[in-house]
């Protein structure tokens, strides 16, 4: 590339009928002057670029860097909800386990309440039938208790009667002289009831 330096130095050969030299000479102090202007240009606008590249080199790797952070988020958030979601079934395992250990729990006592309670029917039973045996044997003895009072009494009474005829008997088969020592003389129906 042609520099401005270059444009100044160049030297043109002079020929026979040639160019206007001061004219040749002020555009080329003109197109150096341009020449250099746009070479300057050319040059700040090449370091711009080279700036720009640079900065957007540094914002692609930023972007990279925010992407993949983004990702790594996204990936984490997503861990976190798996492992959440984990953790809740686990929670929800463990509560219905619990659950269910407490619900048997509560069968086997109520299993147990209700075979005690059989038993203490079975207990209450057996003490009624044998309290009623007991009271049934009082009933009993009672009952041959008076049977024998009344018999004894009965027997007594027949006794007492037996002994009454035996003697109104005696006393009818006695001689009439007996009666008369005794001083005492009975009609037959006074003996008899007496």
């Amino acid at each position: 590339m042609i520099t401005p330096v270059d444009l100044e130095t160049t030297v043109f050969r002079r020929g026979f009928r040639g160019y206007n030299r001061a004219e040749v000479q002020e555009f080329m102090a003109r197109i150096t002057h341009d020449y250099e202007h746009l070479y300057r240009e050319n040059i700040e606008l090449k370091e711009k670029i080279e700036e720009l590249q640079n900065s957007l080199n540094q914002y692609q790797i930023m972007e990279e860097t925010l992407r993949n952070a983004m990702l790594l988020a996204q990936e984490t958030a997503e861990e976190v909800k798996n492992a959440a979601k984990n953790q809740a079934e686990l929670i929800i395992r463990d509560a219905e386990y619990k659950g269910e250990r407490i619900k048997s729990h509560i069968q086997e006592e109520i299993q147990n309440e209700v075979q005690k309670l059989a038993a203490l029917k079975n207990q209450v039973e057996f003490f009624r039938c044998q309290f009623k045996s007991f009271l049934k044997g009082l009933l009993d003895i009672a009952e041959n208790q008076m049977e024998l009072k009344i018999d004894w009494t009965n027997k007594q009474l027949n006794n007492i009667l037996f002994e009454g005829e035996n003697k109104a008997q005696k006393e009818e088969h006695k001689p009439v002289a007996e009666t008369a020592v005794t001083g005492e003389s009975r009609p037959e129906s006074q003996s008899k009831t007496g």
